[in-house]
């Protein structure tokens, strides 16, 4: 019976997706951030030009800099995971933008990440599988869906390479982090993450905003733990500093 529910739902998502893709092709579809007629994304080509693009970067926590150099931080105490990568400074309008698509099923939003971040690392990227930072099962009934799996699923397509969205899992279903300071996030995070099985020897940790690096630090960890030797971490947005 539960095998019938969870094809069902499948498909279900499935046939929105597609009368979805079928109305952005037959009716004009509105500019998310100002309303102007667009082309079929979420965003009209003057919005998108307008997005906090983080030109340099920490290359192993992603924090904007003015240089491609190790920041203060990870020379000090060097996160689990080898390499970080964002696409956009977390800010207005990225802001609203990723809410949309994370608590309103903007989906739209996730092929223009996905496009966006398959573009920035195509041709820089190593053999290796991706896997979505996951949401616990109550967090999913209640939000409809994991948006690092939905980033994940369209980047898996984009650059050929492999999708587990089941070797780690989320065993405690934690507080919203944002909510934490970042004494009470790190103790919030702890060993909320295991693993089912032996995870991949490389592995892409996909998330939409790495903020305090809490989160992302925990599952590389219990990656690594479970025998990962090599973790990057791709993501849409970065915070301007660790908290």
């Amino acid at each position: 019976m539960m095998a019938k529910h969870i094809h069902s739902d499948s498909v279900v998502q499935q046939l929105a997706h597609l009368v979805s893709r079928l109305y952005n092709k037959l009716l004009p579809v509105p500019c998310f951030l100002c309303g102007v007629e667009t082309a079929g994304g979420p965003l009209c080509p003057d919005c998108m030009a307008d997005l906090p693009e983080i030109s340099h970067q920490c290359p192993l926590c992603a924090i904007p800099l003015q240089s491609d150099v190790i920041c203060g931080d990870c020379l000090k105490k060097p996160p689990p995971q080898h390499r970080s990568i964002s696409l956009f400074v977390y800010q207005d309008p990225i802001d609203r933008c990723i809410s949309a698509f994370k608590y309103h099923q903007q989906l739209a939003f996730a092929s223009m990440f996905a496009d966006l971040l398959a573009e920035k690392v195509q041709h820089d990227h190593p053999f290796a599988t991706l896997i979505p930072v996951p949401l616990h099962p109550a967090k999913i009934r209640s939000r409809g869906f994991n948006q690092s799996q939905e980033l994940a699923r369209r980047l898996s397509r984009h650059l050929s390479l492999p999708l587990n969205a089941h070797c780690l899992v989320r065993s405690r279903n934690t507080q919203a982090q944002s909510q934490l300071s970042a004494k009470a996030r790190r103790h919030n995070i702890r060993n909320a993450f295991r693993c089912n099985g032996s995870p991949p020897d490389s592995v892409i940790l996909i998330d939409d905003v790495l903020t305090s690096g809490c989160t992302v630090r925990e599952a590389a960890t219990t990656l690594k733990k479970a025998g990962t030797q090599h973790i990057e971490v791709w993501t849409v947005a970065r915070a301007m500093s660790h908290y």
